[in-house]
């Protein structure tokens, strides 16, 4: 099950070209990331953990101007031990597909990563996207 939100491409996350920089799409999915776990309530840092990203793909298809709507998709794919697996997708005009991709967080703390249990792997349980 994907969570989704719009967004205007502000200035200020251009390059001089006019287009949306690189690193402000994968801000926004983590913006994305954090909205859904804030509906779950479950913090994104806190003294038991946080989540820092491991591994960041993103494959860009069409470029995005400065004041243009987007919709930033995110879907929970995976569940590991201590790590989630993420995709997302950012659509720009007419719906059109401008990136794709995922990502992998990890559960932890200053020492180290951390297991996902109980109540917490519970909630996330809910978002995960269906196989296929």
């Amino acid at each position: 099950m994907a969570s989704t939100f719009r967004r205007r491409v502000a200035f200020s996350e251009t390059d001089a070209s006019g287009r949306a920089h690189f690193t402000a799409l994968l801000k926004w999915a983590e913006d994305a990331e954090h909205q859904l776990l804030d509906s779950l309530e479950i913090p994104i840092c806190s003294s038991t953990g946080g989540w820092p990203r491991a591994r960041v793909e993103c494959d860009y298809r069409q470029p995005l101007q400065a004041g243009e709507e987007v919709e930033v998709a995110i879907e929970l794919v995976e569940i590991g031990t201590s790590s989630l697996r993420w995709s997302f997708r950012i659509f720009g005009k007419e719906h059109s597909l401008a990136a794709v991709g995922r990502m992998v967080t990890v559960f932890a703390s200053h020492s180290g990563s951390i297991p996902i249990e109980g109540g917490l792997r519970e909630k996330l349980a809910g978002w995960l996207a269906s196989p296929g």
